[in-house]
């Protein structure tokens, strides 16, 4: 008897434990703003059938930003509004919690970066960095995970 209680049991921890092993990074994230601190966009972050991370802005949240458009964004993202363009795109899941070799928009300057971002283990914060070349050669932001 006790061998067949062996599975049950199994399947239970399996199931207590599989949602402790990574949170997911998809949802709505904050983005702050680098000069003074302030909460200044909402992205969505989803993956496409082709387990690839894509980012959309779907909310500015600084009035002054409010109707903005991409002046300065290349080919199809050039005059689109910003709200609602997708700036982060292609990123494939390297290891849990992260994200590499996807590219990232900058709406204010019209460049294109290479991405990777990282979660961190409690699911709250996303690093995300943009770079040209190397990682090494970029700048990191923390995106934090809106409360539902």
């Amino acid at each position: 008897m006790k061998y067949l209680c062996r599975p049950f049991f199994a399947l239970i921890a399996f199931c207590v434990a599989m949602p402790l092993w990574a949170a997911p990074i998809e949802g709505s994230w904050i983005t702050i703003d680098d000069t003074d601190g302030s909460q200044k966009s909402l992205i969505e972050l989803s993956i496409t059938p082709q387990n690839e991370l894509t980012g959309t802005i779907t909310q500015l949240l600084q009035e002054k930003n409010q109707g903005l458009v991409c002046e300065k964004c290349p080919d199809k993202f050039k005059d689109q509004p910003v709200e609602g363009l997708t700036i982060m795109w292609g990123l494939k899941q390297t290891d849990k919690g992260e994200w590499r070799n996807g590219k990232i928009l900058d709406p204010k300057t019209g460049k294109v970066y290479k991405a990777r971002a990282e979660l961190s283990e409690n699911g709250t914060e996303l690093t995300v960095r943009g770079y040209i070349g190397f990682s090494l050669f970029g700048r990191s932001q923390t995106w934090i995970r809106q409360p539902e």
